[in-house]
């Protein structure tokens, strides 16, 4: 989802017409229902079982791999292996730096029971015909949530909770538990997605109807709506603006409002509701601002902190990019160096950092320039590089300008740290600071 699309929330799809009344349908972007702002890299680690018993087990597998290709699906998250996690955790690594977030889930609560029950009923020979019906009903109970990793803070849970049931003449035809158990976590994963990442939702708009007998203001109204269902929707507005300026019917001035959600104009329809409430305090007025003030909270929402669907790190990527430009001398030739080894996300900096300078036409020295995987490599056994080894090692792979990054801190004072060298001139000429803009 872009920049542009969240701002342009709304946009017609269809009209559906029926005997009582015309729906527009319109496409809405939402937030999710958890804050999961900044979180592009997850982890999604196997579900847990609040019981050893073999059932908990197996549906604890089953909602991790359901899980997994919901999100997979959505194609909104880098996925980060469970086991590169498990893999830092037992080395005591910290994991902040690979991932933003960690999806767990728990099953805490599995239940299936069978019965049986009699019953009859009288044949065409008037015959009755006894007959036993078998019922086997099932539930479960689970929860999800994610873990930022920076901080540890908790985003969530949501529980869920669902049923299913089977019945037959012929107990040998009932579904399994495990079948039943599988069908309601597929169903109640089903709505996963506009829990952790922003969607589109279909919303239908009912045009309303005027209860007046004028019989000039029902031919108006009707006119109005004939332009609707020919997709003369810009003549049909203003029809209805006319209408309840002459006529202050609520009927028109709602449906204006609608119409104006249909060219993506959620605003205008919000400020024309607010006045039309105010001129005559009709409450369903009320309950239409107050659908609009939802709609405009939700895109300003999207757009201050799911805009461009950049994670916290690309953001300081993105930064770090512009004001290292800023310095760059005429004709610079750069080479951007990782100075925290092994660490992904200084990795993931250096090639955002690199490809914006690409995508601006900034020449980059191969990093695989063989100076610089000699430099490199006797840079990461040492622990210790001055300046002065930058500039030679620099200059000699063809570069006139270095770009150093590194993290420091951990946690919630996690910060990019960035240094730009002028070979040629033998100085540096930028030096990040400590400031919020930095922090990852």
């Amino acid at each position: 989802m872009t920049h542009k699309d969240i701002l342009k929330t709304t946009a017609l799809l269809v009209l559906i017409f029926s005997a009582c009344a015309t729906t527009v349908q319109l496409r809405v972007q939402r937030p999710p229902s958890l804050n999961t702002a900044g979180i592009k890299r997850i982890a999604i680690m196997p579900f847990e079982a609040a019981s050893p018993d073999r059932v908990y087990r197996e549906m604890a597998q089953h909602a991790t791999t359901v899980a997994t290709n919901r999100i997979q699906a959505m194609n909104y998250f880098t996925l980060i292996d469970p086991s590169e996690i498990e893999r830092l955790r037992k080395d005591n690594q910290s994991i902040e730096n690979h991932v933003d977030a960690l999806f767990t889930g728990r099953i805490t609560r599995v239940n299936s029971k069978d019965s049986s029950s009699q019953g009859q009923y009288k044949n065409k020979d008037g015959e009755t015909i006894y007959y036993t019906t078998y019922q086997r009903d099932a539930e479960i109970e689970f929860t999800y949530s994610l873990t930022r990793s920076r901080d540890g803070s908790l985003i969530g849970p949501v529980s869920k909770r669902g049923s299913d049931s089977s019945s037959s003449q012929n107990s040998g035809d009932l579904k399994s538990a495990a079948e039943l158990l599988r069908s309601i976590v597929n169903s109640q994963l089903g709505w996963l997605g506009r829990d952790i990442a922003p969607y589109t939702a279909i919303e239908n708009r009912t045009l309303a109807t005027d209860k007046s007998k004028d019989k000039v203001l029902q031919a108006e109204m009707k006119n109005a709506l004939a332009q609707v269902k020919e997709g003369n929707y810009k003549i049909a507005l203003e029809a209805y603006l006319g209408i309840y300026e002459r006529y202050s019917s609520f009927a028109a001035a709602e449906n204006a409002s609608i119409l104006h959600e249909t060219f993506g104009d959620t605003q205008i329809a919000a400020n024309f509701m607010r006045q039309v409430y105010d001129e005559t305090g009709n409450p369903r007025a009320r309950e239409v601002l107050a659908r609009l003030n939802k709609i405009l909270q939700d895109q300003a929402t999207l757009a201050s902190e799911y805009a461009n669907d950049r994670s916290q790190t690309e953001r300081v990527a993105a930064f770090a990019s512009d004001e290292i430009q800023k310095v760059l001398p005429t004709g610079a030739r750069v080479w951007v160096y990782n100075n925290a080894a092994a660490n992904s996300l200084a990795d993931a900096v250096v090639d955002d950092i690199t490809a914006a300078f690409i995508r601006k036409g900034i020449r980059v020295v191969d990093r695989q320039n063989a100076a610089l995987i000699e430099a490199e490599q006797k840079f990461q056994m040492s622990g210790y590089v001055s300046d002065d080894d930058f500039l030679s090692i620099g200059n000699a792979a063809g570069a006139n300008t270095i770009v150093v990054v590194g993290i420091t801190g951990s946690g919630a004072i996690r910060r990019l740290q960035v240094r730009v060298l002028d070979i040629e001139k033998g100085v540096a000429i930028m030096q990040s600071d400590t400031g919020e803009r930095w922090q990852l």
